[in-house]
């Protein structure tokens, strides 16, 4: 794996712009020796006239240009597809990175709102809970006051004594049985 600026660049991806620019230079170069070679073969053979020279020197010019043109080529598209690649690229890593975010995101709200409706249910039933206790407790101490007070009372009142406008446990009082009920004999 080759890094190349900020995003690496497979061997894939590099062999297949390279073989572009390698191919553009060869074919360069074979037109630049099979002309090299032509015009060397006529030179050889004694033909050195001077338009036989100029045609000469034309057509190695042009090979030499139509060379470099096909290699201008090569290196233009071996760089278009280099560019291409590597928008591609960051274009696919732009997306995933944002892809993620919005994953993490929304994970992150998610259990956010979960535990905060965790927390609230609870907070919720220990308040109940709280409230239910301190109600029984409020009972529970007003019951004991009442049955507190109930008693002092019962032990202030005496057992045996009687006030005015009491009946006796046997009826009217000893003196006043004389008075209002004649003896029976």
């Amino acid at each position: 794996m080759v890094t190349q600026g900020l995003l690496p660049v497979g061997k894939g991806q590099a062999a297949a712009g390279f073989s572009v620019v390698f191919a553009g230079a060869a074919a360069a170069g074979a037109v630049g020796a099979a002309g090299a070679a032509f015009f060397a073969a006529f030179l050889a053979a004694g033909f050195l006239e001077p338009g036989f020279f100029a045609a000469a020197a034309f057509f190695a010019g042009a090979a030499f240009f139509a060379g470099a043109a096909f290699f201008a080529a090569a290196f233009f598209a071996g760089a278009a597809f280099f560019a291409a690649a590597f928008f591609a690229g960051a274009a696919f890593f732009a997306a995933a990175f944002f892809a993620g975010a919005a994953f993490l995101a929304a994970a992150f709200f998610a259990g956010a709102a979960f535990f905060a409706a965790a927390f609230f249910a609870g907070a919720a039933f220990f308040a109940a809970a709280f409230f239910a206790g301190a109600a029984f407790l409020a009972g529970a101490a007003f019951f004991a006051v009442a049955i507190t007070i109930s008693l002092i009372k019962l032990q202030k009142t005496p057992r045996h004594v009687w006030q005015r406008g009491d009946s006796s446990p046997g009826g009217l009082p000893k003196s006043f049985r004389s008075l209002a009920v004649a003896p029976v004999r």
